[in-house]
């Protein structure tokens, strides 16, 4: 309830196989609610401005056509006016501290409106890579210190804004509306972890494991894989 479901299996393969997964953090939803407690000129929160938004829309379909203007203004907030405060930006940096800050970290979401059985939601929410360094540089001027091909840096808090808003990506919204899912009852906490570009992934994929006890005889256990 505070880490959404990607975090915390993550953080159980910690604890089982250590020595087969990378180390990660995660950002609760502590940090998304203090986030979008923020005040913006003329719009109030931008928990506030979101809801106001948002609110036309209650009925399955809606406007697709309105949803999207709206949908787009509201990624606008987040990752164009929004930012971190100071000390939310010392909360961020201290955590990202054991990682190589000449690395790119992945930095990927964790609803709690997704990964479940009944919600698993693939493909609706974004994740994205950024460069600690380039937030610790005292400068806003590229090349990006963790890939010198990237003209302009690519820091951690921009990644980090860019997942929240992939929270109200189009799709992401619609198949919430669809469920009828509270949306004051969901946020978006991160899972953190070295970024494995595409040259070094062996595999990607999802996996579901069902557990089953039977009254005679061992339990039966039985998985489902789906692999890249």
């Amino acid at each position: 309830k505070y880490f959404g479901g990607k975090a915390v299996n993550y953080g159980l393969l910690r604890r089982t196989i250590a020595s087969n997964c990378e180390p990660a953090v995660a950002f609760s939803f502590d940090l998304w609610e203090s986030f979008f407690d923020q005040s913006l000129p003329g719009e109030g929160t931008l928990h506030q401005a979101i809801s106001r938004r948002l609110s036309g829309f209650t009925n399955f379909p809606p406007d697709i056509n309105a949803v999207h203007i709206q949908l787009a203004a509201i990624r606008g907030l987040i990752t164009g006016q929004a930012s971190f405060s100071p000390a939310l930006r010392g909360v961020v940096t201290n955590a990202l501290s054991g990682f190589d800050p000449t690395q790119k970290i992945r930095f990927r979401s964790s609803s709690n409106a997704e990964d479940s059985t009944s919600f698993v939601a693939a493909g609706l929410y974004d994740s994205f890579s950024g460069c600690l360094l380039d937030d610790l540089d005292a400068n806003t001027t590229g090349p990006c210190g963790c890939d010198a091909t990237e003209s302009e840096e690519r820091g951690v808090f921009r990644a980090i804004q860019k997942v929240y808003a992939s929270f109200y990506n189009d799709n992401a919204f619609l198949e919430r509306l669809r469920r009828q899912i509270d949306e004051s009852q969901v946020a978006m906490a991160v899972l953190v972890h070295t970024s494995t570009p595409d040259e070094l992934e062996m595999a990607n994929g999802v996996a579901q494991i069902s557990y089953q006890p039977t009254r005679w005889g061992p339990a039966i256990l039985t998985g489902d894989l789906v692999t890249q």
